[in-house]
């Protein structure tokens, strides 16, 4: 489950409660090591405030996903303890040495999904602070996931992604999407509809997968800090269905 919030002091004090715990960290590329490591240099974070991202799967270098020195990035993933062995099996590939040396006695972020933030969405993010919240992608958008508890969110058109245990993904990809939990399941919507979504951002609760029926796998999905709870969901006409 998600980490509470602590003071970056604190962090710095004691690394070790971050070890094996699933976090979410936002910063700038400071230096890309390869195409399945980089150094992230953290919006607040600890460990000198910069911390080493490793990818279980490269980068291709023809997709828009590819990540270079100063991209905006927001990490999901579990910090591990530098020990070669443990940090390979994790990642399903050989540490190059000149890795290995960098990252000696550091802690290393195990990365599950990794998202560029462009200045569009940036400005999304800024639009939620104001208190106008329209999409999935201004959420997501956000760095201070906390601060959008109990924010009430009106979504006119989102993509639902998968429907899962109690709940449902919504958004506009597999990585940019909020969890959802309805009052009412809707009975007639299916993966890749379209539909309506209006409810209050509340922390994820520590037993969310026991109480929502998921299955354990998608803990660190959950690690995006908050939900939709108690959700007014409605499926789409077919005219908006059909609308790109």
């Amino acid at each position: 489950m998600p980490l509470p919030t602590a003071k970056v002091d604190e962090v710095k004090e004691h690394p070790a409660w971050y070890y094996d715990k699933a976090v979410r960290v936002t910063g700038a590329i400071d230096e890309v090591y390869s195409d399945q490591a980089f150094r992230l240099e953290g919006t607040g974070w600890a460990f000198d405030d910069d911390i080493t991202v490793l990818l279980k799967k490269p980068v291709d270098a023809g997709a828009s996903t590819t990540f270079a020195k100063d991209d905006e990035l927001i990490v999901s993933g579990t910090v591990r303890r530098f020990v070669v062995a443990d940090v390979e099996r994790d990642l399903g590939w050989d540490l190059s040495p000149e890795i290995e040396v960098k990252l000696k006695e550091r802690p290393v972020l195990i990365a599950d999904a990794v998202r560029k933030i462009t200045p569009e969405q940036a400005k999304n993010a800024n639009e939620v602070a104001k208190g106008d919240v329209e999409t999935v992608a201004q959420l997501v958008a956000v760095t201070d996931q906390k601060s959008l508890e109990g924010k009430k969110i009106d979504l006119d058109r989102e993509k639902v992604q998968l429907i899962v245990g109690k709940g449902m993904w919504i958004g506009s990809s597999t990585t940019e999407k909020v969890f959802v939990v309805p009052k009412e399941m809707p009975k007639e919507v299916v993966a890749g509809d379209f539909v309506t979504v209006s409810g209050t951002m509340q922390e994820i609760p520590a037993n969310a997968v026991e109480k929502w029926d998921l299955p354990k796998e998608m803990t660190n999905e959950l690690g995006t800090v908050v939900f939709v709870d108690d959700a007014k969901v409605r499926e789409l006409d077919d005219d908006d269905q059909r609308r790109n």
